[in-house]
């Protein structure tokens, strides 16, 4: 690496710190209160805007590009090794419905105001925006960084479409757990306090994520670690393989991708797969290394320039989207409340998010329900995404 104009000069030194920093994220945000509601994805974009923004690192590097071509491929994968499609389909039926709206909602709401903003946006690239917020309101960023790095979505317009996201994504939750009250005053169904409380559910698996959060600590060894790399990067291969074996044009990205979360739900369904223990973390991990280097290609001018109406569109996806499935839910498929809520945060927030929801209002219960939600979550927004992109694109064309 030789640029003059940054203080790191040595490849080496650029690659630690992209490893570094997601760890510093991760402890800001387990340490300190405040640091939660800026998220580790949201710390992770912050300092690599900083190190290219403030000529410590440039804007432009092979290991970016490395990293958001094999990097997320890989993290998607091991990710999608958690998805049990069988066990979610045992849950009530009101929270598959209920995620099912929450789905439906945001990809008409997305797709929509897709047609209006996508033009305006960047008449080139607009259109792939609609996959990005469909797929992240679907089931959280790592769909929404799958789907942009499949259809190859500029970096400046990717950053300013997560950096809308981080922010009023964020509030999400706790906008959601001030409606609770006006909720219960409402003529909608609800829960019993004994149903709410896991007469149901595993009471082991409740305390753990009650206490120690989403990211609990849990017992794997080497061997775990070995299968899950190699098998993540074996199905990334054979993706790659087959999607570039035959004349798919402009489909080429998206065929990859598609294939690749198919592969890895197939992989998922065995019990090899499924016992498994640290694919999520270590898939979790490599994708905030992505949002590092992600923030670092943003310049911030061109930023500005291109987030009025992004804003605007990230906005209407989230909070029209989720007003629909409120009314949906409740009123025409008389759903309970709080599976109408954690649903909603399931499909915006992705898994973490659906199990701080019901861990804040005191619905033990539902949270493995949320986070199980999340997980099915990763796996259609890649489809939903891929589709929804595309269909507008068609539209506007």
């Amino acid at each position: 690496m030789e640029n003059a104009n940054v203080l790191i000069q040595h490849d080496v030194v650029l690659a630690g710190l992209l490893f570094f920093l997601p760890g510093l994220a991760f402890w800001l945000t387990k340490k300190y209160k405040w640091a939660r509601y800026v998220s580790a994805p949201g710390f992770c974009y912050l300092f690599g805007i900083l190190l290219s923004n403030l000529h410590i690192a440039p804007a432009e590097h092979e290991l970016y590009d490395f990293v958001s071509t094999y990097g997320v491929y890989m993290a998607l994968a091991m990710v999608l090794f958690s998805v049990n499609i069988k066990s979610w389909l045992k849950l009530a039926k009101n929270a598959i419905i209920g995620m099912l709206i929450a789905s439906a909602t945001v990809f008409i709401v997305a797709s929509v105001s897709g047609i209006i903003f996508a033009p305006k946006i960047d008449p080139e690239h607009g259109w792939k925006l609609t996959g990005m917020l469909v797929g992240t309101f679907t089931g959280g960023s790592m769909n929404l960084v799958a789907v942009g790095n499949a259809l190859k979505t500029p970096s400046e317009l990717f950053v300013a479409t997560n950096a809308a996201d981080i922010i009023f994504g964020s509030i999400f939750l706790p906008i959601q757990l001030a409606l609770i009250p006006l909720f219960e005053k409402m003529r909608v169904k609800k829960l019993s306090a004994e149903e709410l409380m896991g007469a149901d559910q595993s009471k082991e698996e409740i305390e753990k994520v009650k206490k120690e959060g989403y990211w609990h600590k849990k017992s794997w060894n080497f061997y775990d670690f070995t299968f899950i790399v190699s098998l993540a990067g074996l199905i990334m291969a054979v993706s790659y393989f087959i999607s570039n074996a035959f004349d798919f044009g402009m489909w080429k990205g998206s065929i990859n991708l598609l294939l690749l979360t198919t592969f890895s739900l197939i992989a998922a369904s065995t019990k090899s797969v499924s016992n498994l223990v640290g694919n999520e973390e270590v898939g979790m991990y490599l994708l905030h290394v992505f949002f590092v280097s992600a923030g670092a290609t943003a310049y911030i001018p061109n930023l500005l320039e291109s987030s009025h109406y992004v804003v605007i569109w990230v906005i209407i996806a989230i909070y029209l989207s989720t007003l629909l499935h409120y009314i949906i839910s409740t009123k025409l498929f008389k759903i309970d409340y709080q599976t109408t809520l954690v649903t909603a945060q399931a499909a915006v927030g992705g898994p973490s998010g659906a199990m701080a929801l019901p861990i804040a209002a005191q619905w033990p219960a539902l949270a493995v329900t949320g986070i199980v939600c999340g997980l099915v979550g990763y796996a259609i927004g890649n489809y939903l995404g891929i589709g929804a992109a595309y269909l507008v694109f068609k539209i506007i064309s």
